[in-house]
């Protein structure tokens, strides 16, 4: 290791401590903020002191990625703390991985230096930021939603520094983990059985994703279903499509990354994003607000309806 090197761990593993020390007793998921925090000081660490080569050379792309994620972020944040309305968080959540597979591109030297599988995947990942980008500027530019309004509301004085933290520094840790297979197939040179797979495999979430989302539009905007369940099309295959179809997508990612020789590695990229989709921590909440407010309606739609994956089907 290098000064720069040494001095980049140091400070990696001062935001660290930082955000541990600070964080208010009553904060939010301190599992997540215990299990989080340290890995990119690890893998920094890790990253410095391997050989050259080209597991070297991706993490060393993937960590830029991450620094290019980490700047969004801060902006987001600050334009979040100007219009007191943190759901910017979720317009930037496309745009974080986005940044990451880009940035890793460019710094690697694009297309001068291989990485001909760079094409498809950037196409991919651009096509999912700007569908996702258009959907929730709608839905959040306006106000603050939950659950960002209840805990400004809970924090206090305290929101104003902590939702850095809370917010944006938890979020941007999982998506730049989730985004390894990004980092790794913009390098890769290009394989066409391992495009076909992973486009393929991308597509049909991307699809599963669109239709839910549509479908799910379409239902809200009737006021006669106010306080009803949608349980038809997509919605009818699995209690969450949406989130199915989005780990689908990160699985395609990860199929396309298998053309780099360190490929393989990456897979704790999509089975963190399923894991956390599904049984983590987007679908657990969801479940939950629903069971809240749908009471025994909910319940009879967990019966027939699969929650995440479509077999095997509830024998109710």
């Amino acid at each position: 290791m290098d000064i720069l090197d040494i001095a980049v761990t140091a400070i990696l593993l001062a935001i660290a401590l930082i955000w541990i020390i600070a964080m208010p007793a009553r904060a939010k998921g301190k599992t997540w903020h215990y299990a989080l925090v340290g890995i990119p000081a690890l893998v920094f660490l890790i990253a410095s002191n391997l050989p050259a080569g080209a597991l070297r050379e991706s993490l060393d792309a993937w960590l830029a990625g991450g620094a290019a994620a980490a700047l969004l972020l801060l902006l987001t944040w600050a334009l979040g703390s100007i219009k007191r309305n943190h759901g910017f968080m979720d317009i930037s959540y496309p745009l974080a991985p986005t940044a990451i597979a880009w940035t890793a591109f460019l710094v690697a030297g694009g297309m001068a230096t291989g990485g001909t599988m760079a094409p498809l995947v950037l196409a991919l990942v651009t096509v999912w930021a700007l569908r996702l980008f258009v959907q929730t500027i709608g839905q959040n530019h306006a106000e603050e939603r939950q659950p960002y309004a209840a805990w400004r509301k809970a924090f206090g004085p305290q929101w104003r520094w902590w939702s850095l933290f809370q917010v944006y520094g938890l979020q941007g840790i999982t998506l730049w983990l989730w985004a390894i297979p990004l980092a790794f197939a913009v390098q890769a040179d290009f394989s066409l059985p391992w495009a076909i797979a992973g486009g393929a495999v991308w597509l049909a979430g991307f699809a599963l994703q669109t239709t839910a989302d549509r479908q799910l539009t379409r239902f809200r905007a009737d006021p006669a279903n106010r306080g009803a369940i949608l349980d038809t099309g997509a919605w009818a295959i699995v209690r969450q499509p949406n989130y199915l179809g989005e780990s689908m997508m990160w699985w395609g990612y990860f199929l396309c990354a298998l053309a780099h020789p360190w490929g393989w590695l990456t897979v704790i990229g999509p089975i963190f994003a399923t894991w956390f989709m599904g049984f983590g921590s987007a679908g657990p909440f969801k479940e939950a607000h629903m069971r809240r407010t749908r009471g025994e309606a909910w319940a009879a739609y967990c019966a027939r309806t699969p929650r995440f994956f479509p077999l095997p089907r509830p024998t109710a």
